[in-house]
């Protein structure tokens, strides 16, 4: 019977302990650049509060955290990723500890370009350009998923109208690049580096006479600050002198055997177009 009796005292003490000691919940997956909370669950309030953590893969023990002596905590994503968290309390003289729970980070790989190539754009390592046949296309994409959320396509910094899909189809030069977000953390956008395509001067052919780009001559090339032209017919030329990504730099005309001055360039490629009585031909000039 005495038996019996001490074993009902423990049981309703347990249980009395039991619903006096608090419980956690919170915010146990977060997206970067965010905070989460955990708070105490049940509606009993304690005489003092304090929060400890430790991270789950090291053998230290739990830390008081400064400052955490409410019936709430608030952390950062970065500082407690991966951390256990519990809060002790006390009440009427006695301190109680609750269970505990573990915070993690969304992790994602980063935003790439993937590069669709086909027979009408080559790889410039000189460049580090992309070299377009005028009038083809190829395909740019991101590594969809995770990045499929607030999807935006960029030309030269500004945004392109109604280029909101994981591919983008290039048919002009530019400087690209996407920003997108996976849907579980939709404000966290990413930017991918970005892809210089130009026109390929060796795909440009005359209009009317494919011929016509062997009666065209520019030296020297490279050129330091000057280079002349030559035409076996002695017609005066327009041009126009554009940089990698299709921005038209000058435009004049040119006779035969006239220089043309690019002194005040940086030094890269650059593009010369040169068109005569609807014939136009395209030259690569390397500025040193």
């Amino acid at each position: 019977m005495k038996k019996n009796l001490l074993k009902l005292m423990l049981c309703i003490w347990s249980l009395n302990a039991f619903g006096q000691a608090p419980q956690i919940e919170g915010d146990v997956l977060l997206c970067p650049w965010t905070d989460g909370t955990v708070a105490i669950t049940n509606s009993q309030t304690y005489d003092s509060y304090q929060w400890y953590f430790k991270y789950w893969f090291l053998p230290d023990e739990f830390q008081a955290i400064s400052g955490a002596n409410a019936a709430s905590f608030t952390y950062d994503w970065y500082t407690y990723d991966q951390a256990l968290f519990k809060v002790v309390v006390t009440l009427n003289g006695e301190t109680f500890e609750s269970n505990t729970i573990q915070v993690d980070s969304w992790a994602w790989v980063g935003l790439v370009l993937i590069n669709e190539m086909n027979e009408n754009v080559i790889f410039d390592p000189n460049t580090e350009a992309f070299l377009l046949c005028e009038g083809t296309t190829f395909d740019l994409s991101i590594n969809n998923p995770p990045y499929d959320t607030n999807i935006t396509w960029y030309k030269n910094d500004e945004p392109i109208a109604g280029a909101n899909l994981s591919t983008y189809t290039i048919t002009e030069p530019g400087l690209y690049y996407v920003s997108a977000a996976p849907s579980f953390c939709p404000d966290n956008s990413s930017n991918s580096l970005e892809i210089l395509v130009a026109w390929n001067p060796d795909c440009s052919l005359s209009i009317d006479n494919p011929n016509a780009v062997t009666n065209i001559s520019v030296y020297p090339n490279p050129v330091k600050n000057e280079f002349t032209v030559t035409s076996q017919n002695n017609l005066m030329e327009n041009y126009t002198l554009l940089d990698v990504t299709g921005k038209v730099l000058a435009t004049g005309t040119v006779r035969d055997h006239e220089k043309i001055d690019i002194s005040n360039l940086s030094a890269g490629m650059y593009l010369l177009q040169l068109k005569n009585n609807n014939q136009i031909t395209t030259h690569k000039i390397i500025k040193e």
